[in-house]
Order: structure tokens, then C-alpha cells, then sequence
């Protein structure tokens, strides 16, 4: 593993902002889910976190994985008109607890969580992965924070606090 060069770092983030952004605007919601999942794959990759494309096992779609410090994370990535709800965690936490005692995850929702989503998941629970939104991804393609150290810092996070979602003060 070769970590990826800040030249080629700060050349291709406008471009993928360029095409977020975009997305954003677009009317065709279902297209633009499609899309996201392309571009966190290019963004995880100029990072060094070595994605896997979305798959599908028996009974379920994974929408990819990386891998950051040598821990492999399961991706889930919505871009729906509102905030995830408690279903969509449960369903990804459901995923994640199907797999190894190890697996770990990252859920993404352009559009955040609803206030009871994020006090159910944790209720009487274990925490298991690591929550983002739109908000997180606006100072990485600003160049105000790497994305590799976005998730290190909500991974430690979660690790001494139990926060399935944190904000990162960009440097």
C-alpha cells in the first residue's frame, strides 16, 4: 500500500466536489444515489482506503467496503429527501452483526438522521459503526480536513465516548 500523494489529492477533490455538488441538485433522486455510490468509491480510493464496489449477498445489498487501519468497514450510503430514520440503522446494524465479532461500518446519509434514529440505535446497544452526513463531507472537499482523518477521528470517537456521530473541527 502506497499512501496517496498530496498533488494528486488536491487535483481531483474539486473535481469530485464539482460533481457532488451537482448531484445535489439533480432531480432524479434514485440516479443521484447511483451516482454517490461511484463517487465515494473514487473518494475512498484517492485516500488509499482500497474500496470494494457494492455487492450483493443472500438477502441483502452491501453498498461497499474500505479499509482504514487495517479494519475492514462495510459502507451503506443513502441520499434520500429526509433524514435516515431508526429502520434504515437497524437494517444496516443487522448487516454489520451478520457478519464477524470485528466488522465494523460506516452508515452515510447526505441528508443526516432524525433525533429519535440516533437515540434509539445506541439505546441498550453497542455501538458498531460510525455515522456521516453531508455535512462531514464539505470541509473534505474543501481541502480543510483529509477524509482518512475525518473517519479516524469519528472512529476514536466512538471508541472513547460511544458517539455514533461526532463533528470534526477542520485544521
Amino acid at each position: 500500500y502506497e499512501p496517496p500523494a498530496m498533488g494528486s489529492i488536491q487535483a481531483e477533490l474539486p473535481t469530485l466536489r464539482a460533481e457532488f455538488y451537482q448531484l445535489a441538485v439533480s432531480s432524479d433522486r434514485q440516479a443521484a444515489g447511483f451516482a454517490l455510490e461511484k463517487l465515494l468509491n473514487r473518494l475512498f480510493h484517492l485516500f488509499g482506503l482500497e474500496p470494494r464496489e457494492p455487492f450483493r449477498l443472500i438477502g441483502e445489498q452491501i453498498d461497499g467496503t474500505f479499509i482504514l487501519d487495517h479494519e475492514i468497514y462495510l459502507l451503506e450510503a443513502k441520499w434520500e429527501a429526509r433524514p435516515v430514520n431508526e429502520a434504515a440503522l437497524l437494517t444496516f446494524r443487522g448487516k454489520i452483526e451478520g457478519k464477524s465479532v470485528f466488522t465494523r461500518g460506516l452508515f452515510l446519509s447526505i441528508n443526516g438522521f432524525t433525533t429519535e434514529a440516533l437515540t434509539a440505535i445506541i439505546r441498550g446497544k453497542q455501538p458498531t459503526f460510525i455515522l456521516a452526513d453531508g455535512g462531514d463531507l464539505s470541509p473534505v472537499f474543501e481541502q480543510a480536513i483529509r477524509f482518512d482523518d475525518l473517519l479516524r477521528h469519528k472512529v476514536r470517537s466512538l471508541a472513547e465516548t460511544g458517539e455514533m456521530l461526532t463533528r470534526v473541527k477542520s485544521s
